[in-house]
């Protein structure tokens, strides 16, 4: 991001975010920028999306006197959470939605995988302002709330990504990814890309 300071009008941005998602958590190419963006870890078009961070705090409060007055606060949990919306009925993102699993090329069943986990990036390249890719190694992948079946616009449904911490236990092969240890929630680059 720019270092110009909080008060500047380059820091203003207008674009929409891109989303991509592996099925396998701590993939090593989920490190990588572009060769990450294939079709195969595209979510299709994102019509619009949010990030948000969950914390909630424990207060300490101590009381002299007949006054409480609070003299601690720490966090006590924590979560990081990306909600879309997209508009793309295609096979992979229906099989998402109704937890389904392929059968063949052109079907699949429903209700068949409940716990959808994998690997991530979340990518705001614009013409105005700074971009941004969020690389996360390991999440959640769930709709969030209904698929809508409109008849006089285009079809849309939510999902919501919830990050949550890579540790050493999470790997499907082998191969432990080492530099997702360094950073188990991800990472944000704002350089140029």
């Amino acid at each position: 991001m720019s270092s110009k300071g909080t008060i500047d009008s380059d820091n203003y941005t207008i674009g929409g975010g891109m989303l991509y998602y592996n099925a396998t958590i701590g993939a090593q190419e989920c490190l990588a920028t572009t060769t990450f963006w294939t079709a195969h870890n595209n979510l299709g078009n994102v019509v619009s999306a949010e990030i948000s961070p969950d914390l909630s705090y424990v207060e300490h409060w101590k009381s002299k006197n007949g006054k409480r007055v609070k003299d601690k606060e720490v966090v006590n949990t924590a979560a990081i959470n990306i909600t879309f919306t997209f508009d793309e009925m295609n096979q992979d993102n229906l099989r998402r939605f109704l937890f389904g699993t392929n059968s063949s090329a052109s079907k699949f069943t429903v209700l068949d995988n409940t716990l959808e986990e994998g690997c991530g990036q979340l990518v705001l390249e614009t013409a105005v302002g700074q971009n941004m890719i969020y690389r996360f190694p390991k999440c959640s992948l769930r709709p969030d709330g209904a698929l809508t079946l409109n008849p006089e616009s285009w079809h849309e449904g939510s999902f919501t990504i919830n990050v949550v911490e890579y540790i050493s236990g999470d790997h499907t092969n082998a191969t432990l990814n080492a530099t997702w240890l360094t950073m188990p929630f991800g990472e944000v680059d704002t350089a140029e890309f």
